[in-house]
């Protein structure tokens, strides 16, 4: 639980999926790569669910007066986004199946290093 709860407070936090956080734990603990990636998948519904709806709460608390929001969600993003996952997600299933496990990790890796750079260069800029 207390895991769980660290990952859904710190992709909140940093605006990441819960994936970039579930798989690593989840392989440090013996899982599969496939099927941590694939528990990862079911497990990002309820924190992008939780933490959608916290920016919403508290968004609307702070009157963001952006047009075509409901509180911090933009909406067009969220639908575009949401759709588009929801037609692609079958497709990274069977990438995710097709990959040996040690590919799939290196792959995993250079995302999660892409994201650190990232987070790293905004930090200074």
């Amino acid at each position: 639980m207390g895991a769980g709860a660290g990952i859904g407070i710190a992709s909140a936090i940093f605006g990441i999926g819960g994936g970039s956080l579930t798989v690593p734990y989840l392989t440090h603990y013996g899982v599969v790569m496939q099927k941590a990636v694939g528990t990862s998948a079911a497990c990002g519904l309820p924190i992008a669910i939780a933490g959608a709806l916290g920016f919403m709460l508290f968004g609307m608390k702070a009157e963001v007066n952006v047009p075509n929001t409901i509180g911090y969600i933009h909406i067009y993003a969220f639908l575009g986004i949401s759709i588009m996952s929801f037609f692609t997600a079958k497709f990274g299933a069977k990438a995710a199946h097709a990959l040996s496990p040690a590919v799939l990790k290196k792959c995993f890796a250079v995302l999660l290093v892409c994201v650190g750079c990232f987070f790293l260069v905004k930090g200074f800029l």
